[in-house]
């Protein structure tokens, strides 16, 4: 019995550096010129406070924006726990106004809990689907989002923010399996 745990885990830890290795790759993003549309992908907000990670999306989002001023902001992300006071995409809407951004650029889709509810939500907002997009989140969350958006009929670039160091490996492990229940079941 040892070994089969044993084996499991070294295949658990090379499945999980296998995932870090695509992840990597998919991090980097390839949003190239002028899109209509930047879909910013919501993170956790505490009481009515982006934390580090939101607050980094958010920062990225608004470097893009200014480099592209006739792209509009999506931001996404609804009320999702309990001690929120503020849905993630207002947290976002407030950091984009707050590094420059007008607010008549950003759209506040504010209804999902969830990165599928993401983008059916903003696909709902863009329409027809005749609209160039790229997809803003961090580089532990691309790859993923990206397939989710792919599988909601949203075909994105992508555009990585960084995520705080401290929380790389927790985000990445983290990122894996939820990778894994989206490949098993779809979510």
């Amino acid at each position: 019995m040892d070994i089969f745990f044993t084996a499991m885990a070294y295949i658990l830890y090379f499945a999980i550096g296998a995932f870090i290795i695509a992840e990597a790759r998919a991090h980097k993003g390839n949003a190239r010129g002028k899109k209509d549309y930047l879909l910013i992908l919501g993170c956790r907000v505490r009481h009515s406070e982006a934390e580090k990670t939101l607050r980094m999306r958010a920062e990225k989002a608004a470097e893009y924006l200014r480099e592209n001023p006739d792209t509009v902001a999506i931001a996404c992300g609804g009320i999702v726990h309990d001690d929120q006071l503020i849905s993630e995409a207002q947290a976002i809407e407030e950091i984009l106004v707050s590094r420059g951004i007008d607010k008549s650029r950003i759209i506040r889709e504010d209804k999902s809990t969830t990165t599928v509810e993401n983008f059916r939500n903003a696909k709902a907002i863009i329409g027809d689907g005749s609209h160039s997009l790229a997809l803003l989140s961090s580089d532990f969350h691309l790859l993923r989002a990206r397939l989710i958006a792919k599988k909601a009929g949203l075909i994105c670039e992508t555009v990585s923010a960084p995520s705080p160091k401290n929380e790389k490996l927790k985000n990445y492990v983290r990122e894996f399996f939820a990778f894994i229940v989206f490949i098993i079941g779809g979510k």
